[in-house]
């Protein structure tokens, strides 16, 4: 008689609504993304390396995080990826909406004390990484030059073009030339690195001065299958297996205080294509998006269509990019005051335009009436 009761009384409850089963617990991160759109900032122009990855990140990031918002990839060229990191810094957003490419040369350049800086790198918070390889200094096979490896470089001048003066494309050929002796002649002020390669195709020029071996790999596959480049110096802690022949920057430094000077110079393309956001993001939202990043870079399905493209990846974590920037801004004085000294554009007046149609070249930008 008493088991009849209390199931009667279960009954009633069930059907009166008084017992019920309690709502799901609500989820702050997929509230606020779901009503939100993202942004991703490149500090390059469309078709380059790092605007292909940036926009491989914005199509498909999204779909990991909570309330699956949209990410708009929005491209910011200029002045070396500078432009982009001083805006990114000072006026982007800090609510979790921002993201942004790195131009892997911007940490070196705050620690050298460079010119219009308007942002602390050690204070960016990263997402992760999707790419990072050895970049090359390297010159067209059929250049009238006939530099096809550093000890050519010694003996005759090869004219490389290059983009924003803070870039590697600039920075490192003027590295090799005061460091060791080479003959490059430098031309800045190129648009982007397909103006570049568009110029050492048409004889215009004969090299670029840096680019990333995995990203030629997947942009310009015949410059390495077909053979068009001569590979002249690598850029990164070890060689790259399928360049074993070609020295390092590290391996050519001839003391302890070049060798040192390097490790910090080649720093940079371990960063890679990585991406962070500003300061001051709460800490609830950077968690939801760094595991967002950690499940793209391991979710079959994205691993499958990066393939089909024909896309190279080499990830990494939030912590392992952040590393890399605080070793850079770590560097001891005696190290960032002899890169100094390599960085500096002895005498050389080049200009784009004088190799090239002015509409590959950077335009300038007018200065504000005050």
């Amino acid at each position: 008689m008493a088991h009849f009761m209390v199931r009667a009384a279960l009954a009633a409850a069930v059907f009166s609504g008084a017992y019920q089963v309690a709502p799901a617990a609500a989820d702050p991160i997929a509230d606020f993304y779901k009503t939100k759109r993202m942004t991703v900032l490149i500090s390059s122009r469309a078709g380059s390396g790092y605007d292909v990855y940036a926009r491989l990140l914005a199509n498909n990031l999204g779909n990991f995080i909570p309330g699956k918002p949209r990410i708009i990839p929005r491209n910011m060229p200029g002045a070396g990826g500078m432009r982009l990191l001083n805006h990114a810094y000072n006026k982007g957003k800090r609510d979790g909406t921002l993201l942004f490419t790195l131009h892997y040369n911007l940490p070196m350049f705050q620690a050298m004390g460079g010119r219009g800086v308007k942002y602390d790198a050690s204070k960016i918070i990263g997402l992760g990484r999707l790419l990072a390889s050895n970049a090359v200094t390297g010159v067209w096979s059929a250049s009238k030059s006939n530099v096809k490896n550093i000890g050519d470089a010694f003996k005759r001048q090869a004219v490389i073009g290059s983009t924003g003066a803070t870039s590697n494309s600039t920075v490192y050929p003027h590295v090799l030339n005061n460091m060791l002796g080479a003959k490059f002649k430098v031309v800045p002020g190129y648009a982007g690195a397909s103006s570049v390669f568009l110029a050492m195709e048409r004889g215009e020029i004969d090299g670029f001065g840096a680019y990333s071996y995995l990203t030629l790999k997947s942009i310009k596959p015949d410059y390495l299958n077909k053979k068009l480049f001569n590979p002249i110096v690598q850029w990164g802690p070890k060689r790259e297996l399928e360049w074993s022949h070609v020295p390092t920057a590290i391996d050519l430094a001839k003391s302890k205080i070049d060798r040192a000077a390097m490790v910090i110079a080649s720093t940079g393309p371990e960063i890679g294509f990585s991406y962070f956001m500003p300061p001051a993001v709460p800490k609830a939202r950077v968690a939801a998006l760094r595991k967002a990043f950690n499940a793209m870079v391991k979710d079959q399905a994205f691993l499958d269509m990066v393939k089909r493209r024909k896309l190279a990846l080499r990830p990494a974590d939030s912590t392992f990019v952040e590393k890399l920037v605080a070793n850079v801004m770590g560097a001891k004085p005696p190290v960032i005051d002899r890169l100094r000294q390599l960085m500096l554009a002895k005498g050389q007046g080049a200009r784009c335009q004088d190799y090239t149609d002015k509409k590959f070249c950077r335009k300038k930008r007018k200065k504000k009436k005050k």
